[in-house]
């Protein structure tokens, strides 16, 4: 049933609760990271068990969970989120990815600046690291309690507003770090993380390499 409920969650995060969602076996393969002949089957797994229906198309086939589909999803959730309630860290696991470049514009900003290192204790090095990761790892974010995030006020300058940031304490090889997370951001598949110094070259890390990180959740 684990597989099943990885398939389900990948294909809830990109909508096919509330609506059909176009999807290809080879982008549900790529999404999984499994082989197109795994996703085809995994898909085919679930319509046996009744936890997603199917509109076949000429080209394509568009997929949405049941209610039996929901409610497996409902119940994982209520798991997780009772043993993450119960604990004091939670670890991802991430891939290191090239980033757009866009981190270190917002980070330099005075307004953010300043509460960084107030809120989080240091100033941090003015770029990202970037974690590529899996549906499974995202989720955890979301299922840490409220208490734990630590809010980033946003600010107005010069005309340009920047919005509120929440950010989540961390730890990479015993470096303090930060998750930052836009408020107004949806599931991504990549993490973006803040640390004093630049943890590529403090920590040697490479495209491709893979980091724990080790989330504070008190």
């Amino acid at each position: 049933m684990e597989r099943e409920t990885r398939t389900l969650k990948a294909l809830a995060m990109k909508g096919a609760m509330n609506s059909y969602l176009p999807l290809t076996t080879t982008e549900l393969g790529e999404l999984l990271e499994v082989s197109q002949q795994t996703a085809s089957n995994r898909i085919l797994k679930l319509l046996d068990d009744d936890l997603v229906v199917r509109k076949m198309g000429t080209r394509s086939q568009k997929l949405k969970l049941t209610k039996k589909g929901m409610d497996t999803l409902k119940k994982e959730y209520a798991d997780l989120h009772t043993l993450f309630s119960s604990q004091n860290t939670v670890k991802l696991v991430g891939k290191v990815a090239a980033g757009l470049g866009e981190g270190e514009y917002y980070i330099k900003q005075d307004g953010y600046q300043r509460q960084f290192k107030t809120k989080l204790g240091f100033v941090p090095f003015q770029g990202t690291l970037n974690l590529k990761v899996k549906a499974e790892e995202a989720e955890k974010i979301s299922l840490a309690p409220e208490k734990s995030f630590i809010n980033i006020d946003g600010f107005k300058t010069k005309g340009r507003s920047f919005g509120t940031v929440k950010c989540l304490s961390a730890s990479i090889s015993d470096l303090d770090c930060a998750i930052v997370i836009p408020k107004r951001s949806h599931y991504s598949d990549v993490i973006e993380v803040l640390a004093e110094f630049q943890l590529r070259k403090t920590l040697n890390l490479k495209d491709g390499d893979v980091v724990e990180l080790v989330v504070h959740l008190d």
